[in-house]
């Protein structure tokens, strides 16, 4: 009786090629897929049937992989991941990692032993070598971040999206700003760029000041109490990252009786619903989460119906929200 070990050799190719094959994995080639299953049929090789059967089982489950789901920006993509897939038929698990590797590693394992039938990161803390590796176990989307792995992705081209909204600062008379960002990404860094990009435009080459971990309103406070307790201001324009750093630090403008924008202009991102309340209203930019979202578990349902499917990337332009901030 031939076994997937005689399978695999008279192919040339590894057992578990063989094996995504006789489990119905897309990621095979059609032509390699052809090869291996007329190899069976011509052998009379025959799985054992309850085995295929525990390792081809659906659970409908999709763990959705998140830092934190406090975090507003985090908690809005969440609920309209859980939305879309949900509305797919999928059950979404939602899984806290806290930036811990290990808890995210923990989680990938969960897919390998089919206790998930596919995963979408949000954000990962691993190197893009050790999360392609990931892909092994399952399958894996990306919705928000670009990591260069054949993975789908659907994320905001950050780059562009950070270029028009420091532009957009620039054009009204700024000229020594302040980028602050949450944490090291590909998203942040590739924001960052973008920033950059735009004060080399205006040949503005000692304008671009950087500061790492913003998260939070109180960040934002503390930010702007730092900044705004000598009238003498070094700077003209903050970038802040997120609508919830900047609504701190246009608390600490009014606070130290600092106007805004016409001695500080600051920006958001994101277009949380705060951004509309805040005193002045905020300039932000909107990142169209929702639709990210739905293409997510679009291609999500595509992945798992069985048929070859080939990792695309996706990527939003979004549109500037211009407030009395700027």
């Amino acid at each position: 009786m031939p076994t997937i070990n005689d399978i695999a050799k008279q192919c040339g190719v590894s057992k578990s090629t063989v094996s995504r094959v006789i489990n119905g994995h897309p990621y095979v080639s059609e032509q390699k897929r052809q090869m291996i299953l007329s190899a069976i049929e011509e052998s009379g090789f025959t799985p054992n049937s309850l085995a295929v059967q525990f390792r081809k089982r659906k659970t409908s489950a999709i763990g959705i992989l998140t830092p934190q789901v406090d975090h507003p920006y985090f908690a809005a993509l969440v609920q309209s991941l859980s939305n879309a897939c949900t509305a797919k038929g999928w059950k979404p698990v939602i899984f806290q990692t806290f930036g811990d590797k290990k808890r995210e590693l923990d989680v990938f394992a969960k897919l390998k032993q089919r206790e998930l039938d596919a995963i979408i990161a949000t954000s990962s803390a691993l190197e893009a070598p050790l999360l392609a590796r990931c892909l092994e176990n399952g399958p894996i989307l990306i919705c928000n971040e670009k990591y260069e792995i054949d993975a789908t992705v659907c994320s905001l081209d950050e780059e562009s999206a950070a270029y028009k909204l420091t532009m957009h600062m620039l054009q009204t008379g700024k000229r020594r700003l302040l980028f602050c960002l949450d944490h090291t990404s590909p998203s942040q860094e590739a924001r960052y760029i973008g920033f950059l990009n735009a004060l080399a435009a205006r040949n503005l080459k000692e304008g671009g000041k950087r500061i790492e971990g913003m998260v939070s309103i109180e960040d934002g406070i503390r930010l702007g109490t730092d900044l705004f307790h000598d009238k003498q201001l070094l700077i003209d324009g903050i970038f802040a990252g997120s609508d919830f750093v900047a609504a701190g630090i246009l608390h600490a403008a009014k606070q130290h009786q600092i106007a805004v924008p016409e001695k500080c202009a600051v920006t958001g991102f994101d277009n949380h619903p705060i951004s509309q309340i805040t005193d002045p209203p905020l300039t932000t930019y909107d990142n169209e989460i929702e639709a990210m979202a739905r293409k997510t578990a679009e291609q999500l349902d595509m992945q798992l119906s069985g048929n070859f499917y080939v990792p695309k990337l996706f990527q939003w332009q979004g549109y500037l929200v211009p407030r009395h901030s700027t």
